[in-house]
């Protein structure tokens, strides 16, 4: 069986940023164990599979090398992005993917950025563990669980300089993953962030959009506004819009192909 693949990098903020991502378009479904099986291959951070429904409104599933996922901001905008690009979506038109996170649109700005709404995350105020502390190298500020585990710092170096015990944050399992925040001082932008998921195949991410949809509301209470610029500090960079809308949050980014090609399964 062959089919369509395609290499992206979302949420780029310039040459050889963002977070790479696979795109297969499908013509059927495939089994859960084939899927999963592809993505541990391809061995990206995550890996988007597409089925068309009718026009502009496809399903998608997303994976990482170890597992399936409900919620992935980057695939889901390499996956638009290839959809654009390669002429299967209306130029102009709002894409809507199902999932298991419910109906997620993605559409362009005149800025030709990729604009995607998704749902608001919710946490609740926790208390900050021993093997948290262990795992990130750092004591928190603030902590709020959810889907991820909100680590709040008051300072951005600190951020910056985290090195995580992996094996240890693996072993968190009430949670996906970790993720580190600061309020910034550079120009542009609102706040820092880093992302790890060691449990799920993902040391650290590059560019987490559903990690922003926690981070959007907790920033946008702090600083008192709607509408900002997140800069996830991992070593590829990353530049990610964020509006809170209610109990949405609308995503925007830029994306690049770097690989377009046929997969043999």
């Amino acid at each position: 069986m062959k089919f369509p693949y395609f290499s992206v990098n979302a949420f780029c903020k310039g040459a050889f940023s963002g977070n790479p991502a696979g795109v297969c378009i499908l013509e059927e479904w495939l089994s859960t164990d084939e899927l999963q099986n592809m993505a541990s291959q391809l061995y990206f951070p995550e890996t988007a599979f597409v089925f068309p429904n009718k026009k502009d409104s496809w399903s998608i599933r997303w994976f990482t090398p170890k597992s399936e996922v409900d919620l992935c901001g980057h695939a889901t905008m390499a996956a638009a992005h290839v959809l654009f690009e390669e002429g299967l979506a209306t130029q102009g038109a709002v894409i809507t993917f199902s999932c298991n996170s419910g109906k997620l649109q993605v559409s362009h700005d005149e800025k030709k950025r990729l604009i995607m709404d998704f749902p608001l995350l919710k946490a609740r105020n926790s208390h900050v563990s021993p093997a948290l502390v262990e795992g990130l190298g750092a004591y928190p500020d603030e902590v709020y669980v959810g889907t991820n585990c909100l680590c709040v710092f008051g300072a951005e170096e600190t951020v910056r300089s985290l090195a995580p015990d992996f094996k240890m944050l693996s072993g968190l399992n009430s949670f996906i993953g970790v993720i580190a925040t600061a309020k910034t001082s550079i120009i542009g932008y609102h706040f820092v962030s880093r992302y790890f998921a060691p449990s799920v195949g993902i040391d650290e991410d590059h560019a987490t959009g559903s990690a922003h949809c926690l981070l959007a509301p907790y920033w946008g209470n702090k600083l008192n506004k709607n509408k900002l610029v997140g800069l996830q500090a991992s070593s590829r960079g990353a530049e990610i819009r964020c509006e809170v809308k209610g109990d949405r949050v609308i995503l925007s980014g830029v994306a690049e192909t770097f690989v377009r090609g046929k997969m043999t399964f």
